[in-house]
């Protein structure tokens, strides 16, 4: 009896999935799709074309060798030639830069003179993906060239002079790593983490509150009874009331209760936060609009938020993704509020370094409340055509 109520019930199961469209659509197609992003997202295998500012104060014949080395390395991009490493430091601040090379003046005449002689770089370790990738490939191009600088010297032919036969010192490589030196993963790691925790658990509450109300039937009375903005500030305020508790408990706890350091304003990163919650709430309710259920509504908020970080530029570079899986990334609100909590609370930066992410947030909020607005009138006039045809009859 047992086992046939087992074969019964194992049957009844997968004539389910077979049947109920949304069930295949979540084990079969979201694994392969999701899978297929993230194989596209790696596709390059590693960090290139790492953009690159260069002071050369030597103006020789090895510094433009160096800079040759530099150049034919995929690793890196010289995006920018300047002459003094304020100026450097500066491209870097901004962003324009995710590493400089500097190299000193009388490099040459002092690997010719057996004198100590080193080129030195200046990484953005915000991104450790960037600074370690930058790290290693920058030491492999300088010692490259000073191999072959020593070589140049035992064999003492032309500009190197007959001296050069008992010299064998070569070129140190020296670097210094900007806003997080000690190569820490808690630095790096948890405040993403703790973006993309916030991104997923708003979207998914906002996401349901609408669609909640359809399955309980109510929602068609409430289209009826109220106009868009008394819904929506009804369905916003609460969200956004709550989601701007869970960004000071959560960033209190990382910044206060793990003692992580920071540089930036806490006021500054609270201001992010807001836009970026708006932006989110936003959308989750144009998504609840939108969806016929809850179980729909739960599927779109996650199909958009679980890929969210790995996409957002945090970990892997937009840079390094292929141009597609990056206009993906650019199109989600974590990615912008991720590079403010970067800018702000690694690198000490104010808003004005973030102008352009918040305008791409409070894009974002017009697009979601558009698209709810857009909704409403469709699913108002579906309600109230019926009313009005019964009213005329």
């Amino acid at each position: 009896m047992a086992v046939s109520n087992f074969s019964r019930l194992l049957l009844q199961e997968w004539r389910n999935i077979y049947t109920n469209k949304t069930i295949r659509l979540v084990l079969f197609v979201v694994p392969l799709l999701y899978m297929t992003l993230f194989g596209f997202l790696y596709s390059q295998k590693k960090v290139m074309e790492i953009p690159t500012v260069l002071v050369d104060a030597d103006q020789t014949e090895l510094s433009r060798e160096l800079y040759r080395a530099f150049e034919v390395d995929q690793t890196f991009r010289i995006t920018h030639f300047v002459g003094t490493e304020a100026e450097a430091m500066d491209l870097i601040d901004r962003g324009q830069a995710n590493m400089a090379v500097i190299i000193p003046a009388d490099l040459e005449k002092n690997v010719k003179a057996g004198r100590e002689a080193e080129v030195l770089t200046v990484i953005d370790g915000s991104n450790m993906l960037i600074s370690n990738t930058a790290v290693r490939a920058a030491n492999t191009v300088i010692k490259s060239v000073s191999a072959g600088v020593t070589l140049k010297k035992l064999e003492a032919q032309g500009g190197w002079g007959e001296e050069g036969k008992n010299l064998f010192t070569g070129i140190d490589y020296r670097y210094r790593v900007l806003y997080n030196p000690t190569f820490s993963y808690l630095t790096f790691m948890v405040f993403g983490l703790g973006g993309t925790v916030l991104q997923q658990v708003l979207f998914l509450g906002v996401a349901l509150s609408v669609a909640q109300q359809k399955e309980a039937g109510t929602w068609a009375s409430s289209l009826r009874e109220n106009g868009f903005w008394t819904i929506a500030l009804s369905k916003i305020v609460p969200y956004m009331l709550v989601a701007t508790f869970n960004l000071m408990l959560v960033f209190a706890l990382l910044l206060k209760g793990f003692e992580i350091p920071y540089y930036g304003s806490i006021a500054h990163l609270l201001i992010v936060g807001t836009v970026f919650n708006l932006a989110v709430v936003v959308i989750g309710f144009a998504i609840s609009f939108w969806s016929k259920d809850q179980l729909q509504a739960t599927q779109i908020a996650m199909l958009i938020a679980v890929p969210s970080f790995m996409l957002s530029g945090y970990t892997w570079p937009l840079m390094s993704m292929p141009a597609a899986v990056a206009a993906i990334g650019k199109s989600l609100p974590l990615t912008y509020f991720l590079n403010g909590v970067r800018e702000i609370l690694n690198k000490g930066h104010d808003l004005s370094y973030l102008t352009h992410d918040l305008a791409v947030l409070a894009f974002m909020t017009l697009i979601g409340l558009f698209a709810a607005y857009i909704a409403y009138q469709f699913q108002t006039r579906k309600v109230t055509l019926p009313e009005a045809e019964s009213t005329r009859a």
